[in-house]
């Protein structure tokens, strides 16, 4: 009866596992894949519209946007009925650290990891030297602040609330 009992529980968790991991994955976009090379930031930033834009530049290498991370989920978890999208554009080289970091840190929200068209253009806009970065985005795609508090200042909320 135990042994059922720890098969069943490892099977149930299994499928439980699997299924968190690809709602994760489902929102996942690699920009250096062929179908999606041409996208550039202002397609990103579009297909939003109606929403306000919460933008974290981020690495899977970086051990400060690793840090905020739990902070994000918390502000998606409370803004999770609302018109709020939580985006997450990637500097990773390295496709596969990347995939595997939004994995084990349980990162939900919308993925994009850069193409060059992309990284060009979020510098040319907003200059990005150090990460992590964030930037607020109105329900009409407007800037609204360009070096936006991290998820750990519990001011972030007001702002957001200010744009909903």
């Amino acid at each position: 009866m135990k042994r059922l009992i720890i098969v069943f529980t490892l099977v149930f968790g299994a499928m439980i596992s699997q299924a968190q991991t690809s709602d994760i994955t489902a929102n996942i976009k690699d920009l250096n894949q062929e179908d999606l090379a041409a996208t550039n930031f202002d397609d990103i930033i579009e297909s939003y519209k109606g929403k306000v834009v919460y933008l974290d530049f981020w690495a899977s290498w970086c051990r400060p946007c690793k840090g905020e991370m739990p902070y994000s989920l918390n502000l998606q978890e409370e803004y999770k009925d609302k018109d709020v999208a939580f985006v997450y554009i990637s500097t990773d080289r390295n496709a596969t650290a990347w995939k595997n970091a939004i994995t084990n840190l349980s990162i939900t929200g919308e993925h994009y990891r850069v193409n060059k068209n992309v990284y060009t253009q979020m510098n040319e806009l907003f200059n990005v030297q150090y990460i992590p970065r964030y930037v607020l985005i109105d329900k009409d795609g407007n800037v609204v602040d360009a070096n936006a508090k991290r998820p750990s200042d519990s001011a972030i909320k007001n702002d957001i609330d200010k744009l909903l």
